[in-house]
């Protein structure tokens, strides 16, 4: 397995901030991506309110994860 660095967008609750926004963060990204292991979120910027209603907020996120797929590791 490898480490990978990945760029997307998640949304979450719009009153969270810290760590319990990261960990809704992720969250999102291992229910998007349940071939991944392993996410821990680098950074996480606010894009602005979702079309779900004003509780929530799209986030651009840069994140690690491991690819439990991926041959290319040692």
């Amino acid at each position: 397995m490898s480490w990978t660095r990945h760029k997307g967008r998640a949304l979450a609750d719009s009153d969270l901030d810290g760590d319990a926004l990261h960990a809704e963060l992720e969250d999102v990204i291992r229910v998007d991506n349940p071939h991944l292991t392993d996410v821990r979120l680098e950074r996480a910027t606010a894009t602005g309110a979702s079309e779900a209603g004003p509780s929530k907020r799209w986030y651009e996120v840069t994140y690690l994860a491991e690819d439990p797929e991926d041959s290319s590791g040692p």
